[in-house]
């Protein structure tokens, strides 16, 4: 069963500055628990998040998120050294989804990105061993509204080839509608 939901989300930069880690502007993923973790320590990564900057860097995509190569180590996933492997779990028990900032900026660029990028994360969690299977995801997308004006979510629950149709509710949310 298929589940999809808009709603705020917080203030991403301000957040990002509060936690230590870089602001991203394009294209990133973030812990699962990125808006409601305590410190940088507690940050939880998706599993599949290694192989997914994994794919998007084989197409040139960057990810700007924390814990990425580039930004600083930030969380737990297998390309942050220092901190400690877990379950994909929050600190109450709670599954952890994959977490994708969309920024505005991808406005600019060619329409194809957005789609490229949300086919290669249905690829990925459809594949990953760690995932339920193809059919039971979650996933949230932090799009960035354009003009200052905040962060939509946008979480979906259901089949992993289904996140590509999420194209359509980020657009909608960079429409302002």
């Amino acid at each position: 069963m298929m589940s999809v939901q808009v709603g705020d989300f917080v203030d991403l930069a301000a957040r990002s500055r509060e936690l230590g880690c870089r602001v991203p502007a394009r294209l990133a993923l973030l812990p699962g628990n990125f808006s409601t973790a305590a410190n940088v320590g507690e940050c939880v990564f998706h599993p599949a998040t290694p192989h997914i900057r994994s794919a998007w860097q084989s197409v040139g995509f960057e990810d700007e998120g924390p814990g990425s190569e580039s930004g600083a180590g930030v969380g737990h996933d297998r390309n942050s050294p220092g901190i400690p492997d877990r379950a994909p779990r929050g600190s109450h028990g709670e599954s952890i989804p994959l977490v994708a900032f969309l920024g505005a900026s991808l406005l600019a660029g060619p329409e194809w990105r957005l789609a490229v990028a949300l086919g290669m994360v249905s690829r990925v969690l459809a594949l990953h061993p760690t995932c339920a299977g193809p059919w039971e995801v979650r996933f949230d997308a932090v799009v960035e509204r354009p003009n200052a004006h905040g962060y939509a979510c946008i979480e979906y629950q259901g089949d992993a080839y289904g996140i590509v149709a999420l194209c359509t509710d980020v657009r909608r949310v960079w429409a302002d509608k």
